[in-house]
Order: structure tokens, then sequence, then C-alpha cells
């Protein structure tokens, strides 16, 4: 009978024991499982990349905000609605020169910076363009020291999928 009194604390002991630890990781389990899924349904695609310069070079204030100004469109071409637009992280320059952008929020009044819109509002959903505005404080519009050339825009959403394309002016 003791024995059987003993076994029984024993196995009860081993469950408290075991069974938490069982729980938490069929937690994670899950936890992994979901956030895999959503990165694998994202995906963005850079559409179009423009600055503020013309044919010949010269600085055009396209929204007269009297900073130099790059548009960068990206396109959500995944099967989910793409969460916190402005925790994106934007990697822009030209070869050589490719800096992380801090979002206009994390930095307003320190350039550059970067603010988007979604094109017709809303949340970046299926479909959806997004419009990130890079801007620079350059001296514009007397003389902008962002000349023609080769830039690179990198874009990781803030579940680590990247888009990236290269363009001139």
């Amino acid at each position: 009978m003791l024995l059987t009194i003993a076994g029984v604390v024993a196995a009860i002991a081993v469950m408290n024991a075991v069974f938490p630890a069982i729980s938490r990781s069929s937690s994670a389990l899950t936890t992994a499982s979901s956030t895999v899924d959503e990165r694998i349904r994202t995906n963005v695609s850079v559409v179009q990349s423009v600055g503020e310069l013309d044919s010949g070079g010269s600085f055009v204030d396209t929204n007269s905000n009297s900073l130099f100004d790059f548009y960068v469109w990206v396109k959500n071409v995944g099967d989910v609605t793409v969460p916190a637009v402005g925790e994106t992280d934007v990697f822009f320059g030209q070869p050589g020169s490719i800096t992380r952008i801090p979002s206009s929020v994390d930095s307003p009044s320190t350039y550059p910076n970067w603010t988007y819109s979604v094109e017709g509002g809303g949340d970046w959903e299926v479909a959806e363009t997004v419009r990130i505005e890079v801007r620079f404080d350059d001296g514009c519009p007397g003389a902008c020291s962002k000349p023609a050339g080769t830039y690179f825009v990198r874009i990781v959403t803030p579940n680590g999928v990247a888009t990236e394309s290269f363009f001139s002016m």
C-alpha cells in the first residue's frame, strides 16, 4: 500500500514538472509556425523609383517642400496585409555609401528621413502600393548635393521580407 501511494505521489511530481515544459514548447511551436506562415505569405516589390532631378541633372522641387526627395513605390504582391508600415527599414544611397534612413516618426527634425503613404489610403493590404518619400535637406533649391547617377534602395518589412532596386537619374 505504501509503495502504491509513493508511486502515485512520484507520478504526480513528475507530471507537475514535465507538463508545463510541454505546454511551453507547444506554445512556442505554434507561435513560430504562425510567424513563418506570415513571412512566407508576405511579399513586396519595388515598382518605381525616381528623384527630383530632371533629364539634365538639375533639381526640380516637384512638391515645393524645399527638400530634395526620392520617391519609391512598393507594391504588396503577397497574400497578407503588411502590418506596421512605419516600422519598415529603408536603406538608400549610391553604391559605396548606402545607409539606413530613419523614419520621420523616429527623427522628425533631422535629415535624411522618410515618410510613407498608402496610395488610396488605409492599410498596406494585398495589391496596394505604398509611396515612400526619402527626404534630404541639402540646401535645395539653390544647389543640391545629390548627383545624377545610380542609386540603390532596399525596403525591409517589419517581419523581415525585403525588396531592393537599383535606379538611375
